[in-house]
């Protein structure tokens, strides 16, 4: 039962090519960075929401630990499923009662028990008229933002497999992306979807000033409408010469706009100085791709780094938000991680992104805990730039090892609260260890410093928190458990060119330890076999 496509638009406006309207059930969208595919995405999708069509909605953020991995994306669609209709909401609850694994499962086996065999078994009940009543239009945006590739294509097979495949289904499904590898593999002329998508390639030569202008004009007046500052309510705010200049350094990217609206509407500020700043800040060199982003960024940056060193000179802010990030790549909770890290007051992360609000907010997770959400992935590629960041650049190293000093702080001390971050540790520190990589050089030696008294009893705690760890998270990871067997074979080789022996037989015997318990637990593996689930590559979590 397909449907023809639900919202129209003038893609000739959007530098799209003209083609003719077709039915598909399948619609992809996609185009290189900042030319306003989520904005375009966000468009439709309400307009589908005003005619009662829309059915559900899911967008990826790579900043963002719950929405960056495609296992929260099939319960996020089957939950807003059951939330338009009473009937299907039962039967999905159904599904789950009967296999409280399911979201353990392969994404077809939840797929197909979720959404597709309910919608069929309905399909039965449902008279041509409440089945076409049904909203109908699924929106996923951002699926280069997931974090695996692998993943990616598992889910335009899923899509494919279950839903395009099934003429019984009601669903018209949009996806945007970047033309990455996933996406671009298969609906290119011998991919899988090309026959079946259609494909609205967003074109770089699109002109984007106008939009940007008309956008800025109509966010400045709003501002202008809330500022306490009268200057701000003048119908001469801004000036058209402002808003051409800002036109003129967005450069049809639609990110820098967004990036300055938000920085000029921080209420604890009149929009007009902060307006005036950004203006006063001068562009090097217009040639570089990113210049007017990245003079945006390092004077955000800048100006949020000189207000909190100032309220608290001993501190490292760029070190310290690189801990911040380091955390959420690893899917961490910022709270109560950083302060175990730092430590720091509690909840000490809001005051060091105070003055970085346009960039960066937080999201509670599981236990109100707290994670970053980065509102542009370019400002994270700005910050992993050296040749962009540039005196704001801090290594990666740096941060591993700032956090492996503190982890040895915490073992040594025999703070209770090693505990409940072990897991972030197992993550970053032990997770793929290679001591080749520069991010990784330090953590042996930081592990083994000090008397052999003090080296023995700290990696014997180690020792314990990993095997308490590993039974919390069964099963754990491999490349955990390798990692850490890693490590103690590059301290073996260390402290024997230093001939500590009573350390080097105890690293020995803990190597020995692990060697056999990862030949039981793979031995184990083989035996069982592969069954029906998805592990998570990541080790970390939101916890």
């Amino acid at each position: 039962m397909r449907r023809g496509h639900p919202c129209g638009g003038d893609r000739k406006a959007h530098g799209v090519d003209p083609r003719p309207s077709i039915a598909s059930a399948f619609t992809v969208h996609d185009g290189c960075c900042w030319l306003g595919k989520s904005a375009l995405q966000q468009t439709v999708a309400e307009r589908c929401s005003g005619l009662d069509i829309l059915s559900s909605t899911f967008f990826f953020s790579s900043t963002d630990p719950t929405r960056n991995t495609v296992s929260a994306v099939i319960p996020t669609i089957a939950y807003q499923l059951g939330s338009n209709n009473p009937v299907l909401r039962e039967a999905i609850s159904a599904a789950v009662t009967k296999d409280p694994l399911i979201f353990e499962k392969s994404l077809k086996t939840q797929m197909n028990k979720l959404i597709v065999n309910p919608i069929v078994d309905l399909s039965q009940e449902f008279s041509k008229s409440e089945l076409a009543a049904l909203p109908y239009a699924i929106f996923i945006d951002g699926l280069d933002e997931c974090a695996d590739e692998q993943r990616q294509a598992g889910l335009l097979e899923t899509i494919d497999d279950c839903l395009l495949q099934n003429d019984a289904l009601p669903f018209r499904i949009f996806i945007a992306s970047r033309p990455e590898w996933a996406i671009r593999s298969a609906l290119e002329d011998t991919g899988y979807l090309h026959q079946k998508a259609y494909h609205i390639q967003l074109s770089d030569q699109y002109d984007a000033s106008g939009d940007i202008r008309s956008s800025l004009r109509r966010r400045f007046r709003e501002i202008g409408r809330r500022s306490s500052d009268p200057r701000a309510r003048s119908p001469s705010w801004p000036s058209e010469e402002d808003i051409e200049t800002l036109v003129a350094n967005a450069s049809g990217q639609f990110i820098y706009a967004a990036t300055v609206i938000k920085f000029v509407s921080e209420r604890r500020s009149s929009p007009v100085d902060r307006l005036r700043a950004v203006l006063t800040w001068t562009l090097e060199d217009r040639a570089q791709p990113f210049a007017a982003l990245d003079l945006l960024y390092t004077n955000i940056v800048s100006a949020a780094r000189e207000a909190y060193e100032a309220a608290h000179p001993e501190r490292d802010f760029l070190l310290s938000f690189s801990v911040c990030q380091l955390l959420n790549r690893h899917q961490y909770a910022i709270s109560p991680c950083f302060r175990m890290l730092t430590d720091l007051e509690d909840n000490a992360h809001r005051s060091l992104i105070s003055d970085l609000r346009s960039l960066v907010t937080t999201i509670k997770v599981q236990n109100s805990n707290e994670v970053l959400r980065f509102y542009h992935k370019s400002f994270m590629d700005f910050l992993e730039s050296a040749s962009r960041s540039k005196s704001l650049f801090v290594p990666t190293s740096r941060a591993v090892e700032f956090v492996t000093v503190s982890y040895v702080r915490l073992i040594d001390r025999d703070d209770p609260a090693i505990s409940s971050i072990h897991g972030f540790i197992d993550s970053l520190l032990f997770w793929g260890f290679d001591a080749r990589k520069p991010e990784f050089g330090c953590i042996p030696h930081i592990l083994s410093t000090g008397n052999n008294s003090e080296k023995i009893k700290r990696w014997e705690k180690m020792d314990k928190l990993v095997k308490e760890n590993m039974e919390i998270k069964a099963p754990m990871p491999k490349p955990i458990i390798n990692g850490w067997l890693a490590i103690l074979s590059h301290v073996i080789l260390e402290v024997e060119n230093h001939h500590d022996q009573e350390f080097h037989r105890v690293i020995r015997t803990l190597h020995d330890e692990w060697q056999q318990i990862i030949d039981e637990i793979w031995s184990d593996a083989e035996d069982s076999g592969s069954d029906d689930t998805d592990s998570e590559e990541q080790g970390g979590g939101a916890e």
